[in-house]
């Protein structure tokens, strides 16, 4: 794919966006080990919830027991596109879409109200049910991107996602423990839990996997 001069120096744009109270310092992060969820994650409001929600379900896991499973960029050409908020009606299209996603099960917003995730287990737009879609603002540019793709549709799903700060969010996944198989909604299988950890700032994603766990889709697929 032929990439143009115009959409590398957008995409490069994003790389120098300065943001104030980053969440996430990597230079710190080289002290500590990184093969475990951070300190600050663990601590978190909404991870502490949804380990909470796990448990009221039967469901045991721990922080402690999630490894990280690999880190890498975020930012594609391919998936994303990028609008200058000076282009006619780029804007007004802009306060549109914001004021449409409000109210929405399975979208959130930034602490801003700038930017919406929305990992709707459906089809909307050019989105699949397995992919989460990111929208907004990020200084005078608008930003539109799959930013996340669990691998097989029919066996994953993401059940809960929030922000850290206006740069930093996460989303939690099921999945089957082996992607290659298919589960049928009647049958145990093994499953483990994913957490994504996304810096838009510093074009970084860390993606955590619990352990194993057995349990049916239906079972799956209930939000926690």
């Amino acid at each position: 794919m032929k990439i143009t001069l115009p959409k590398i120096i957008l995409v490069a744009t994003l790389f120098t966006f300065i943001g104030g109270g980053v969440y996430l310092n990597l230079q710190e992060k080289a002290s500590i080990d990184n093969s475990k969820i951070p300190q600050k994650l663990e601590e978190e409001r909404g991870f502490q919830r949804w380990i909470t929600n796990a448990k009221n379900k039967d469901i045991l896991v721990e922080a402690d027991e999630f490894r990280l499973l690999e880190e890498n960029e975020i930012y594609n050409t391919r998936w994303m596109q990028v609008y200058s908020l000076d282009e006619p009606g780029r804007k007004e299209e802009f306060e549109a879409n914001l004021e449409a996603h409000k109210n929405v099960d399975h979208v959130i917003f930034s602490p801003s109200d700038r930017i919406f995730l929305d990992y709707r287990n459906m089809a909307r737009d050019r989105y699949a049910p397995n992919e989460v879609h990111l929208y907004g603002q990020k200084e005078d540019k608008i930003l539109d991107a799959r930013v996340l793709e669990c691998v097989n549709g029919n066996n994953c799903y993401f059940d809960r996602a929030y922000f850290l700060d206006n740069d930093v969010f996460v989303v939690h996944e099921v999945s089957l423990a082996d992607p290659a198989n298919l589960c049928k909604p009647d049958e145990t299988c093994a499953y483990t839990f994913k957490v994504h950890l996304v810096d838009l700032i510093n074009n970084k994603r860390w993606i955590y996997e619990s352990e194993e766990k057995p349990m049916e889709f239906t079972w799956a697929k209930r939000e926690l």
